[in-house]
Order: C-alpha cells, then structure tokens, then sequence
C-alpha cells in the first residue's frame, strides 16, 4: 500500500528555520544534505512510522541563480510546501494519475550526499497538468536506502495529516493511502502532531510544490 512519507516545509534561511522548529518544539532537525542543482539543502525531524518532516531552503554553498533555491529566499516565514506519498510501484502509479487526468513526470532518478560524505539515491515521480501546486503529492521510492525517518531526531508522533479539495482527480488518486486523510471542500493542507511543547498544526490552502 502507498504511504505518507514526508511533509516539507520551506524557509528563506535554514539554519533560522532550524532554531525557529527547536525553540518552538524541543526538538533540533539534524541536517540532511544539500541537493545539488536545485540550490537547496535540507534538516529532518522524524515523526517516527517511517515518516518525517523536512525543512529545506537556500544553500549558499552553491549558485542559487535560477534555481528553486533563489525562490525561497523571497519566502517571509517558514510555510508548508509539499508532501510526498512512498511507493514501491512508481510505473504504476503513473498509469494510474494519467488515467486520472494528471500528466506524469518521467521517473527521475535523484541524490544527496549527507552531511557524512554518503551518498543517498532515490527515485522521484512529480504529477503536472493541473493548478493545484502542493496539494497534489509527489512520488518516492527509496529504493535500497534506509528510510530518512530512522535516523533523524524524533519530534513526536504525527496526529493528522488531511488534504481536503474539490478535484475529483486527487481525491481518487490519494484516497486509499495509509496516513492521509481526504476530504471534500476548499482547497487545504493540513497536519498536526505533538511534541515536549505541546500539539503543533499547520496549514497552507495554496502550497507551492516542487516542480518535478
């Protein structure tokens, strides 16, 4: 069955956005890694379940002109971006989004080296041919790698996660994934979890989404 796998949120500045997550959750995301090409980098917090939360922004180690990474830095705050469902089918997976009216990215094969000199490889599938940005998931397939949530610091259990929308498309489409709850009506992401500090939740009703 496909699966929530990670929820992202992207900031102009990482290491603020790092600071910002710990003084407000106890808990310090531990850097993942810079994405080379796309001018970003990224800190991870596990939710634990095989899922987490990845914060990603600039990284001003690498040249940020027309790259993803040089939108973000006109971010004011740190807001949800985009969501990830896990699959171990991804062919499958676009048969099944181009029948539903969305058209498939070709499936990509993707890296990062780790801040201890790993090299980590996956495979991404983004879905185009609609309007609704982060709404609508990316795809992943870890492939042979340890999934990032074993190892990143853990914040608390995720409590909810809800993609609400009025595409028929998308209903179907991430309706039977363990971990996402979908409902009817005005376009929302939302999530929830707890930590030491308390119950945190986030919404975005227009997240950007990557560009796959």
């Amino acid at each position: 069955m496909n699966q929530l796998d990670h929820i992202v949120i992207a900031a102009a500045d990482l290491d603020a956005a790092i600071a910002q997550f710990a003084d407000e959750t106890g808990c310090v995301p531990s850097p993942g890694g810079s994405h080379r090409g796309l001018g970003t980098k990224n800190a991870l917090a596990s939710f634990g379940s095989d899922c987490y939360l990845e914060l990603i922004a600039p990284d001003p180690a690498q040249q940020l002109k027309g790259t993803f990474g040089e939108i973000l830095l006109q971010l004011p705050q740190p807001q949800p971006l985009h969501w990830a469902i896990r699959s171990r089918n991804l062919p499958g997976v676009a048969d099944s989004a181009r029948a539903l009216g969305f058209v498939p990215s070709k499936i990509r094969d993707t890296s990062r080296m780790a801040p201890d000199g790993a090299r980590l490889d996956w495979q991404l599938l983004g879905l185009s041919g609609h309007n609704l940005g982060g709404l609508v998931p990316f795809f992943i397939d870890w492939l042979a790698c340890a999934h990032p949530s074993i190892h990143a610091p853990r914040v608390g259990p995720l409590q909810e996660f809800t993609i609400r929308t009025m595409h028929d498309g998308l209903q179907r489409l991430i309706s039977q994934t363990k971990g996402v709850q979908c409902t009817a009506g005005d376009a929302l992401l939302s999530f929830c979890f707890t930590g030491d500090k308390g119950e945190f939740r986030y919404r975005a009703t227009s997240p950007t989404g990557f560009k796959l």
